[in-house]
């Protein structure tokens, strides 16, 4: 088995999201592999620290497991901790509950990226490599010139690497741009009843209007649906907020079997995590500014400044537990090396950055 592959399936399993096939290979592995003595950790605490927090997230699972099975199933997941030590799946965990070691938290991780391009894979698993010079692939063109893509009823899906963005026209003449790190599925044709997508990362969709057939949004657990309007969602995996900004028009945002309706010039911040939802004015300017090539940082705590940071350059960013309180504020552009924009950013926020490759050090 491959390893990535390997790795969702324990995600899976401790998401209680298994097949009984795939049950029953993961508990298999746990016989078979006990924990490494070899692993290679910080120290002693930091091994202690991962494995206590890891086990806490588990049995929160086993928790809502209320089957006859749940002895059983609480000794399993004893076991995938184990397991996901060894193969050091444990970072997963630590940084969805963004928690600290040795004093220090991980505000962003890096992704591997297998292409430097955009890519759209169609339903068969076809992937075609969109090249830098391609900004915008219209659909209803690639339908006409392609005769295969007629056939394909199933959800493709256009990925957007880092220090890209990408616009997509869809058949029913809908705009959509992507943000670095986004990915958008849709189908080659939409349905009789609806239009629509789901949405990983940041994009701005402008509807067309179409009453009879409403355009929905599918991003993580929330639905946005609109007739015809402009706006832009944020929805990254590694954010328990799903933000909807609205531009123009109207929308109505649902989550947990309720509805919010939006007017323009608002915006619903809707935590996951906390099940919280929050409406309120924002600056249009700033929502917008990706669209332009720009970071604008309104007043900004350095956390949320070096979120951006990471999505678009791709990196790891660890910080000290306890960050600098001063706030920032400017215009950047993103066509700016990354060494570039950390020596502003070290001026405007008096902290130092360290840069290894990949991974940027905050240190003061």
């Amino acid at each position: 088995m491959d390893p990535q592959d390997f790795k969702d399936l324990l995600n899976r399993y401790a998401a209680d999201k298994c097949s009984p096939e795939e049950q029953r290979e993961v508990e298999r592995l746990m016989l078979k592999y006990p924990l490494s003595k070899n692993w290679k950790w910080k120290s002693e605490l930091h091994k202690n620290l991962i494995k206590d927090k890891m086990r806490k997230q588990i049995f929160n699972q086993v928790d809502r497991d209320l089957g006859k099975h749940r002895k059983r199933k609480a000794y399993w997941m004893t076991a995938v901790a184990s397991l996901l030590l060894l193969i050091g799946i444990s970072t997963f965990f630590y940084l969805q509950l963004h928690k600290t070691i040795n004093g220090e938290q991980v505000i962003a991780e890096a992704i591997n990226e297998i292409y430097n391009d955009v890519t759209l894979t169609d339903a068969t698993g076809r992937v075609t490599v969109l090249k830098n010079k391609e900004q915008t692939l219209d659909l209803r063109k690639l339908i006409t010139q392609d005769s295969k893509w007629n056939s394909l009823a199933s959800l493709n899906t256009l990925h957007v690497p880092s220090l890209h963005q990408f616009a997509l026209v869809l058949m029913d003449g809908t705009k959509v741009r992507l943000n670095a790190g986004s990915s958008l599925s849709f189908p080659t044709q939409f349905t009789a009843v609806d239009r629509t997508v789901t949405l990983e990362g940041e994009a701005y969709f402008e509807v067309m209007p179409n009453h009879s057939k409403p355009f929905m949004v599918n991003a993580k657990e929330s639905q946005i649906k609109v007739t015809g309007t402009k706006f832009n969602v944020v929805a990254y995996p590694t954010d328990s907020r799903i933000i909807t900004s609205l531009i123009e028009g109207g929308v109505a945002f649902h989550m947990n079997k309720k509805q919010y309706p939006l007017k323009p010039g608002y915006e619903i911040i809707a935590d996951g995590n906390k099940n919280s939802v929050e409406m309120k004015s924002f600056d249009q300017d700033q929502v917008m500014a990706w669209i332009d090539g720009y970071f604008v940082f309104n007043n900004m705590d350095l956390v949320s400044v070096m979120k951006h940071v990471a999505r678009w350059y791709n990196i790891s960013v660890i910080a000290p537990a306890v960050v600098p309180t001063k706030r920032i504020g400017g215009t950047f552009p993103n066509t700016a090396s990354l060494d570039d924009l950390l020596k502003d950013l070290e001026l405007l926020s008096g902290v130092k950055f360290i840069r290894k490759g990949k991974e940027v050090q905050v240190v003061y």
